[in-house]
């Protein structure tokens, strides 16, 4: 009786689902199979409309980058246009949606990847170009006592973008405003 129920609930649902008048619409996207033993997926609120999913290995204790050949984060979207970006030398990664910086209507992403210890780190600039995510503009980031965080890491002057990074020069602290070219 509970197959012939279940039989008869899924011709319903392939009945009342069916539209005449339906117009096809292709979505493509990589899919990963997560494993619970392996894996974990932090999820990021980039903005009021948009997720990002962080898929990353799951990481001991113990290890402290040596325990694995490559260590590589792969970051799925709630907007099915946008493709999975894959970016290696993280453990995770921080993001931030800066925009549409060069006018194509396609955003910008800045991601700061996690490492195991160590207040610097990268931060990278991506720009989606012909179906895939491009580095655009890199630099190095000192993110322990930020005083730029990500949403303040693209600046805007006289009508040219800038990406704000740190470094030390001769032991001491500078921030540095590296132009953004497209």
């Amino acid at each position: 009786m509970k197959r012939l129920c279940f039989l008869f609930l899924i011709v319903s649902a392939f009945v009342a689902c069916r539209n005449k008048n339906a117009s096809n619409v292709s979505v493509s996207a990589q899919t990963f199979v997560v494993d619970a033993n392996k894996h974990t997926v932090d999820s990021l609120i980039m903005n009021n409309n948009d997720t990002a999913f962080v898929v990353k290995n799951k990481v001991s204790d113990k290890d402290m980058g040596t325990k694995r050949a490559v260590y590589e984060i792969h970051v799925m979207f709630s907007n099915k246009k946008w493709p999975v970006l894959h970016f290696k030398n993280a453990i995770g990664a921080d993001l931030y949606v800066a925009g549409d910086l060069d006018g194509d209507d396609e955003p910008e992403l800045l991601l700061r990847p996690e490492w195991f210890n160590n207040c610097w780190s990268s931060i990278n600039l991506f720009s989606l170009k012909e179906g895939g995510w491009r580095l655009v503009k890199f630099g190095g980031m000192y993110f322990c006592a930020d005083q730029y965080p990500l949403p303040a890491r693209i600046e805007k002057q006289n009508e040219k973008y800038y990406l704000i990074t740190d470094t030390i020069i001769n032991e001491k602290f500078v921030v540095d405003r590296k132009e953004i070219e497209f």
